[in-house]
């Protein structure tokens, strides 16, 4: 009887997804702009490509791995978007407008609330042991 997929899965299939797609968004014509804008708007390089890559490869291993590596993903990804804004908030502080760093940062920031709310409340088992 094959095992029942928890919605923490379903996240970290969600999260993978989403990660490579971002990823492979960078290859389809027309996307990316003469200046190497995503849409006009994001900076991607390959460092950036590599961590979308790392981030839905990471993601596929942790829904593959069952509720515990699924949150452990969540986790990780968390504290590494989290380290990801300071550092870019504050190395940019003096480059660009508040209001650019903010809008900037605007997608990394849900990223790493969402993946830290996951990881402490989707699938937990609230019932007394």
């Amino acid at each position: 009887m094959p095992k029942q997929v928890t919605t923490i899965q379903k996240c970290a299939w969600g999260f993978a997804a989403f990660f490579l797609g971002v990823y492979l968004l960078d290859y389809v014509p027309g996307i990316m702009d003469a200046n190497g804008l995503m849409f006009g708007l994001f900076h991607m390089t390959r460092i950036v490509d590599i961590g979308h890559l790392f981030a839905g490869a990471l993601g596929v291993a942790g829904a593959l791995s069952g509720a515990k590596g699924a949150r452990i993903y969540f986790y990780v990804l968390g504290t590494w978007y989290l380290i990801d804004v300071a550092v870019y908030f504050i190395s940019h502080l003096n480059q660009i407008s508040l209001k650019t760093n903010i809008l900037v940062n605007g997608p990394h920031i849900l990223i790493f609330i969402a993946a830290f709310l996951i990881a402490a409340k989707v699938s937990r088992n609230t019932a007394a042991a």
